[in-house]
């Protein structure tokens, strides 16, 4: 693992390793990727084996806190090669993507590590049996497993992989075995919704604890599904019945355990039928935030959180206008009428719609920067703010490239990325 950077005043620093030097080992254990790295941490005395810029292999001992870290940064974040998808979803949304976009925009990783640190959906397929020991030896948890039914040849369908058989059998064995894991499910019009989806939630259920939380979320469709299966989008009717069945199980789930619902329905999926979403309190402890599950709930509850401890505060504009797709449209409406009334600026709304992937794309985080710049037109407006969520994490480009620069030149005003938290955009809003 080649080191690339070394935090001022750490342990790092204190020993001597510089940026080009290569962690060979921890205690005598050699180092495959950063997986390794932190679980070699643990304890409170370790020996590393450092390869040195010139050659020489120097070993170094060092005491610290359980866990404690050195304070190096790798090459390739310390992960070399990712591990790339076998998988070809029905449902996947890559492969629905345009020609000539951004590169990077056509990886699809399937990378269990990334499950592990990042949160990222994984669908165990293409795990080795080494790789699947290392998991239950190192008690990886929890991992996020994308599962979509229980029947196996539906399954495979919906992977379009063969080896998608096997992963209720690989999701019964880490369970067996200490580790954890919170599910999702992406429900496809006609195949996994109805009955298939309560069999699905009732098998999931049965490996409770060690399976923590199923996520349901509606299937992604873009207009670029040329030779693809036949999908239709999930009606407001199947999305209804969806959560009719979700609902059901979450009060039997609550009841039987009293701990959790266990089961929930993405934001989509409640606006998509058409239904009220639940209150604050159902979403728990938000493990599924990532899939979209109580994100509105959440935003809106910190942003009024926001609006009582800071309505003192002095706004830095008159007037702004908020730009975002059409799902969070009406929520962010409400939000301004209470941020005009509280600081007495103008906020307008900015709804945009998604011309570029098609109009069945609803979600505020697949807007590219082309339709904004068609859509929205500046009036009065002194600075645009838009969700993070629509921009590539730790970049300002929007998916078709387009910066916040190019907006703020196209709309004749500075454009900000406002952050995912309710309570940093109010304190956005505002003079410091």
């Amino acid at each position: 693992m080649v080191v690339k950077q070394i935090d001022s005043g750490s342990i790092a620093e204190e020993c001597g390793i510089s940026p080009g030097d290569v962690l060979l080992s921890i205690d005598g254990h050699k180092l495959r990727d950063y997986i390794d790295y932190i679980y070699e941490l643990s304890g409170d005395e370790i020996l590393l084996a450092v390869r040195k810029k010139g050659g020489i292999i120097e070993e170094i001992e060092i005491e610290k806190e359980p866990y404690e870290e050195l304070g190096i940064t790798f090459e390739s974040d310390g992960f070399g090669k990712k591990i790339n998808c076998r998988n070809r979803c029905i449902f996947c949304f890559v492969d629905q993507m345009p020609k000539h976009m951004r590169r990077t925009l056509y990886v699809k990783d399937d990378d269990w590590r990334m499950s592990f640190l990042m949160g990222s959906y994984v669908t165990l397929t293409n795990l080795s049996e080494e790789e699947i020991e290392r998991i239950i030896e190192q008690r990886i948890s929890p991992l996020y497993v994308s599962v979509h039914a229980y029947d196996n040849e539906l399954r495979k369908l919906l992977f379009g992989n063969e080896d998608a058989g096997k992963t209720f059998d690989l999701i019964r064995r880490f369970t067996k075995n200490g580790i954890r894991m919170h599910t999702q499910i992406v429900m496809c019009e006609g195949l996994n919704d109805g009955v298939a989806l309560q069999e699905t939630i009732e098998q999931l259920y049965r490996l409770f604890p060690g399976v923590q939380s199923v996520a349901v979320v509606p299937a992604g469709l873009t207009k670029y599904r040329e030779n693809r299966y036949p999908l239709s989008i999930v009606s407001r009717e199947t999305a209804r019945e969806a959560i009719r069945i979700i609902e059901g199980f979450q009060e039997r789930f609550l009841e039987n355990n009293g701990e959790t619902r266990f089961v929930f329905a993405s934001d989509e999926m409640y606006i998509r039928a058409g239904v009220d979403l639940p209150p604050y309190e159902a979403y728990e402890d938000f493990v599924q935030i990532e899939n979209g599950v109580g994100l509105v709930d959440m935003f809106l509850s910190e942003a009024g959180e926001a609006l009582e401890a800071l309505r003192d505060g002095k706004p830095r504009y008159q007037k702004i206008g908020f730009i975002t797709g059409e799902d969070f449209h009406p929520f962010l409406v409400g939000l301004a009428e209470r941020i005009e009334n509280i600081f007495g600026i103008c906020v307008s709304v900015h709804k945009v719609k998604n011309n570029f992937f098609g109009e069945t794309i609803t979600v505020a985080g697949l807007l590219t920067g082309a339709d904004v710049a068609a859509q929205v037109k500046r009036e009065e407006e002194e600075a645009f703010f838009l969700s993070r969520y629509c921009f590539k994490e730790n970049e300002n480009a929007m998916l078709d490239g387009v910066t916040l620069e190019d907006l703020a030149n196209a709309l004749g005003a500075p454009c900000y990325k406002a952050s995912g938290d309710g309570y940093e955009v109010i304190q956005a809003l505002l003079e410091e």
